[in-house]
């Protein structure tokens, strides 16, 4: 019984999508490594800076049309001809903004290095430019698949395929002796890859035209182009700060920090790209009960998830980190950014409703309120803080914005999805890992590890017999 209904569902997605998602972890390892062998610590401080804003171009183009497709056709997942028209307006306007954006990374590329007195800068904006198209239209495709809730082909070609891709063209450059910008082309053609897959049905020649967005849908995407834009900032604004105010050795143990930190939130993606449109398919039919339980049970299953990743990455990481070459000094940030995550895995339940109604306006003002926090305040306390007022503007937004969030869920759906317990679990799990942080002993980082992994259990077994009570009553479970 307890592994019946949505429970099931659930589990099902963890074990099939995070299957697919492991082995896209061993390959960013594995593409760290060969990345910090091929190129020299000031290299690929550099490199990074310029995938980083690339990057981070891509996830605001690329989401904002994703979010469209999630949003229409997680409502009626069976309309073939509605999902391809609409598909393909949201790729030719992605194509276009891209092309923009990495015709203005290419212009810009010698002034940018320039005003910050990092010349190897410039090429790596050059190289790395097609890269920002390919990448947003792969991001678009994703969001059609998970709209007809296609969830692990989602996580396979969006995250599983670049990174095998780039395992099999990163050690040919390497062997072969190519010059460094080989490495960009490398990148590019990873998502060039995967996106020929995911759009396939672009080409479906039993489906003629388009359908153009009405002004609903610009707007929508266009605040989420801007809220994501906001919101990318570990592994990408994060790192233009630091670039701006470290010298390129510190920025590349930052970088590596936070490539392993967006790692904490392994699992819980796989469930919120599950749970979108189900929550969409709920709200459209008015399902009011349903859609309490789904947020209910995906919540207890999130927090697990992230507390258990987030202590065993920890719990590895002073073995992990070196392999990498010189990086063991970013442990101390990697300890730092998993409040952040910790924290939010609360309230992404919560963030995703929101998406889901149709309530862009809302992470458009809370995105942009963490991001002027991050953009801010390192300028402020660095005399003080050092690399680490990062980390510590992130802690901060996440503990005064996301309560805004789980607030507007209540008022909206009567849907309370923090409590006082939770509460004090978050304030508890801050200052454990600050404590971590600060002390940086093995034994604090056992003891850390251990209480983490106390709480991803118990989150887990309630979400168990939360399923279980469900369905001894006869009701969904």
């Amino acid at each position: 019984m307890l592994l019946s209904g949505r429970f099931r569902t659930y589990l099902d997605i963890l074990i099939v999508g995070s299957g697919a998602r492991l082995f896209g972890l061993g390959s960013q390892f594995v593409v760290l490594l060969i990345l910090s062998r091929i190129l020299s610590k000031d290299s690929f401080g550099d490199m990074m800076t310029a995938f980083g804003f690339y990057r981070l171009a891509a996830a605001a183009l690329g989401v904002g049309g994703s979010l469209v497709l999630l949003f229409h056709i997680s409502r009626n997942p069976h309309d073939k001809d509605a999902e391809v028209k609409l598909h393909r307006y949201a790729a030719m306007l992605g194509a276009a903004a891209s092309t923009v954006v990495a015709l203005a990374g290419v212009v810009a590329a010698g002034p940018i290095a320039s005003a910050l007195d990092k010349p190897g800068l410039a090429v790596w904006f050059r190289d790395l430019a097609p890269f920002a198209i390919f990448s947003t239209l792969l991001i678009i495709s994703t969001g059609a698949l998970e709209g007809r809730s296609r969830v692990s082909t989602s996580i396979m070609l969006g995250e599983v395929v670049p990174n095998a891709v780039r395992i099999v063209l990163l050690p040919a450059v390497a062997w072969l002796h190519m010059p460094e910008s080989y490495v960009a082309h490398a990148i590019s053609v990873s998502v060039l890859v995967p996106w020929l897959f995911a759009g396939h049905r672009l080409w479906d020649r039993s489906v003629r035209g388009v359908t153009t967005w009405t002004r609903w849908e610009f707007s929508y995407c266009g605040k989420f182009v801007l809220a994501t834009l906001l919101a990318n900032q570990l592994g990408a604004v994060d790192i233009v700060v630091a670039s701006v105010l470290f010298p390129s050795d510190v920025v590349a143990d930052y970088a590596i920090a936070a490539r392993v930190a967006a790692l904490f939130g392994f699992f819980q993606l796989a469930m919120l790209k599950r749970f979108s449109p189900r929550a969409g398919r709920l709200i459209e039919t008015g399902d009011l009960d349903g859609l309490r339980h789904e947020v209910e049970l995906c919540r207890r299953l999130l927090i697990g998830c992230g507390a258990l990743t987030i202590g065993g990455l920890l719990l590895v990481a002073p073995f992990l980190l070196p392999i990498f070459g010189n990086y063991a000094s970013a442990q101390t940030f990697l300890i730092w950014l998993a409040i952040p995550t910790f924290v939010q895995s609360f309230y992404e339940t919560s963030d995703r409703l929101l998406v889901m109604a149709g309530q862009a306006s809302i992470a458009l003002v809370l995105n942009g309120s963490s991001f002027f926090v991050l953009t801010t305040t390192p300028f402020i306390t660095a005399a003080w803080l050092g690399a680490g007022s990062i980390p510590a503007a992130m802690i901060l937004s996440a503990l005064l914005f996301n309560p805004i969030v789980a607030a507007r869920v209540q008022r909206m759906f009567a849907i309370r999805t923090i409590n006082v317990w939770d509460a004090v679990l978050v304030g508890a799990g801050t200052v454990l890992l600050a404590g971590y942080a600060l002390v940086g002993s093995p034994l604090a980082g056992i003891a850390t590890c251990g209480v983490l992994a106390a709480v991803g259990i118990c989150f887990f077994v309630s979400a168990m017999r939360w399923s279980q009570r469900r369905a001894e009553a006869g009701q969904p479970a």
